[in-house]
């Protein structure tokens, strides 16, 4: 069946080679048209069996002699006939059987039959509410969920069930076209946030012809109600270093402002935000300093004053990409997290140099890790007392913004020698109370 084998191809890509499940489709069925009309199959079962991998893998731990191609096939055989269900399960059987042989099969037939009892999935001698009944029930690594078990059961049960969901596509409407035109095609829905909309078309996004001509672009409920909430009049000029690898909170700056104030937007590296050049191009704007930052300490070059907002925004472990990415966290760089960390500390230092007194500080970023959120800014604000914390908010997946991100408000003071610590504590869920740019693109 040439839907299994091609799914064998993907999942080998994905689980052996950390090739990125998104690319490892493109590569397949990009460059060969006659393999497309197999792709959302394809997708699907595969998708499914990475979505359960860790109880897959789990399963299979215990049964001698499988080779890894072979334990491969028995994962996607699991995947459709406990979960998917396109294929019917003789015929997925046949396939498998032909594979492994009679003696190997006979080891792996209780398992194919148990797909009748889908409470059972995991194992019944797994004691449930433990970190592995959560671990193989919610597809999340070990390692991640000790990062999670700071915050209280009820709230990250929630993130766990709503991380194996896909997530809402949400889309920013642009001003050269009106959301009720699109709202009226059927491929678009109405959100909870004034110009965002749910893209609901049963093609992919990047196919949609309001997209291709770009009167619209992928954004974060959360983000156009950040950049809206902290508003910056005339005459005014805003800092943005953004270490994402996505782009909208930088267009969602050009579009919200337009040419009305100084917008200084700082990346990594210009090169790879070709559509963040080519929008401030298309409304040629020259009010907007779009400039490349390695290193986030070292932004004096670019910067000539002090600025009314600076927004934060580093890289992080990005776990707001699981639902849409099913292999994120399996094949996450675990070794690279400290050096992570330690940029994120980074961002956050160099661009605090630039806030004006009065003026605000935004640290966003998307995770739920108190490390990356919370413990990061209390111990800035420990080091730097001409900050205040106006408030703060850890977010999840669940909440109605369909966001996992921790955002943090503070204003720059006058000097001083004391500072109030954050009015957050840490196990904290609910929120606290309380001119002109130089225009380049390089």
């Amino acid at each position: 069946m040439i839907e299994f084998d091609l799914s064998l191809e993907i999942l080998t890509e994905v689980m052996e080679k950390k090739v990125p499940f998104a690319d490892a489709l493109k590569n397949k069925f990009f460059s060969n048209p006659a393999l497309r009309p197999h792709r959302n199959v394809v997708a699907g079962l595969v998708g499914c069996e990475i979505r359960h991998h860790i109880l897959f893998e789990y399963l299979l731990k215990d049964i001698e002699g499988l080779t890894e191609e072979e334990k491969r096939y028995v994962e996607l055989a699991l995947a459709n006939d406990y979960f998917f269900h396109r294929f019917a399960r003789e015929e997925i059987d046949t396939i498998v059987a032909e594979k492994l042989g009679a003696e190997k099969m006979e080891k792996i037939q209780p398992l194919l039959d148990n797909s009748a009892n889908p409470e059972e999935f995991v194992p019944l001698s797994v004691k449930r509410n433990s970190q592995l009944y959560f671990s193989l029930r919610y597809n999340i690594p070990d390692w991640a969920l000790r990062i999670f078990r700071h915050y209280p059961h009820y709230p990250i049960l929630k993130t766990l069930k709503k991380f194996g969901r896909p997530a809402a596509n949400c889309v920013r409407v642009r001003d050269v076209v009106k959301a009720e035109e699109l709202i009226a095609t059927g491929e678009f829905s109405t959100s909870n946030t004034e110009g965002i909309l749910n893209y609901v078309g049963k093609v992919a996004l990047r196919k949609n012809e309001a997209y291709r001509q770009g009167k619209l672009f992928s954004e974060k409920e959360l983000t156009k109600i950040l950049i809206d909430t902290h508003h910056v009049s005339e005459p005014g000029e805003i800092l943005l270093y953004n270490g994402n690898h996505d782009s909208s909170l930088e267009k969602e700056l050009i579009e919200n402002y337009g040419s009305s104030i100084g917008l200084n937007i700082a990346v990594p590296q210009t090169d790879d935000r070709p559509d963040v050049v080519k929008l401030i191009k298309e409304k040629e704007l020259k009010n907007v300093n779009f400039f490349s930052a390695p290193d986030p300490m070292a932004m004096e070059a670019a910067i000539s004053r002090q600025q009314d907002l600076v927004i934060a925004a580093p890289n992080s472990t990005n776990f707001d990409l699981v639902p849409t990415a099913p292999d994120y966290l399996l094949n996450f760089n675990r070794d690279a997290m400290d050096a992570l960390f330690a940029q994120e500390k980074a961002v956050l230092e160099g661009a605090s140099k630039y806030v004006e007194v009065g003026g605000k500080l935004l640290y966003v970023i998307y995770t739920i890790s108190m490390k990356e959120g919370a413990q990061t800014v209390a111990a800035f604000l420990k080091e730097h007392p001409e900050f205040e914390m106006v408030e703060d908010r850890q977010h999840f997946p669940f909440e109605s913004h369909q966001t996992a991100a921790y955002v943090a408000v503070m204003v720059k003071k006058e000097n001083e020698l004391t500072v109030a610590p954050p009015l957050n504590e840490l196990s904290s869920l609910q929120p606290s109370a309380s001119a002109g740019a130089t225009a380049s693109a390089e």
